[in-house]
């Protein structure tokens, strides 16, 4: 089996899987994180285990609807500098939420080659710097094409964490999924290991624009939280088109 998952991991990983195949299951979350939820629950992962990799310390667990077009998250990580420098985005370069203006949001995505728009206002770009063994988020005004935040960065160090630990070995999950009512329902299809994503690689594929990043803050619209901030945490992603520019894939 590619990667290095343990013979006895990837068997019990397997077996699970084969279990629950082909099976209808309602979904456990209201949510677009719900398939994820469930999936974890059927096998028995805790959601806030201590164990840096969801299943057995060995594979981290990625779950998507089979037609939906999304990205993929392949980990978040908190910029290393300044401290709280997200909330500070958010507040400076963020909008009023339509309906809970009290909260501003934000949804941005920054690529390696060139600064994209929020609010035909400001442009969002990384900045891979080998010299400095740092990635940059700048911040450039677009009406006087001034760079306004250079400063705002993650050291290797941290983003070799997320690297090494999320995305050595990752079980991609797809499920056919229906609606009756409000209610959500999985059938959990078909699995597939990704490896081979070393740090060097994961460097160009920030360069070239296959991994992108995603700063994404928003409010609740229903639920318990409704009308609180939901924050989903800025993250490295991927379009599912790309992941075999990225990893090795194998059936699982």
């Amino acid at each position: 089996m590619a990667g290095t998952v343990s013979n006895i991991v990837m068997e019990s990983f397997k077996a699970d899987f084969d279990k629950i195949k082909g099976k209808e299951f309602k979904s456990n979350r209201r949510s677009n994180t719900g398939i994820g939820k469930t999936f974890e629950d059927i096998i028995g992962v805790e959601e806030n285990n201590n164990l840096l990799v969801d299943y057995k310390g060995e594979i981290e667990l990625k779950s998507q609807r089979a037609y939906t077009q999304s990205k993929i998250t392949l980990f978040t990580k908190a910029l290393t500098s300044p401290p709280s420098a997200t909330s500070s985005i958010v507040e400076k370069y963020g909008s009023p939420d339509p309906v809970y203006p009290q909260h501003k949001i934000i949804h941005s995505c920054a690529q390696g080659t060139n600064f994209n728009s929020l609010k035909g206002r400001w442009g969002f770009k990384l900045d891979v710097r080998r010299d400095e063994s740092r990635i940059y988020l700048l911040i450039k005004d677009l009406q006087t094409g001034k760079i306004v935040e250079n400063d705002i960065y993650w050291s290797f160090d941290d983003l070799k964490d997320g690297v090494e630990t999320k995305c050595k070995n990752i079980a991609y999950i797809t499920a056919k999924t229906k609606k009756i009512g409000e209610e959500e329902y999985f059938t959990f299809e078909k699995a597939v290991l990704l490896s081979g994503l070393t740090f060097n690689a994961f460097l160009d594929h920030i360069e070239n624009d296959i991994i992108v990043f995603e700063i994404r803050k928003g409010v609740f619209k229903s639920g318990k939280n409704k009308g609180q901030p939901h924050d989903h945490g800025g993250g490295f992603r991927i379009a599912k088109k790309k992941i075999d520019l990225v990893f090795k894939r194998e059936q699982i």
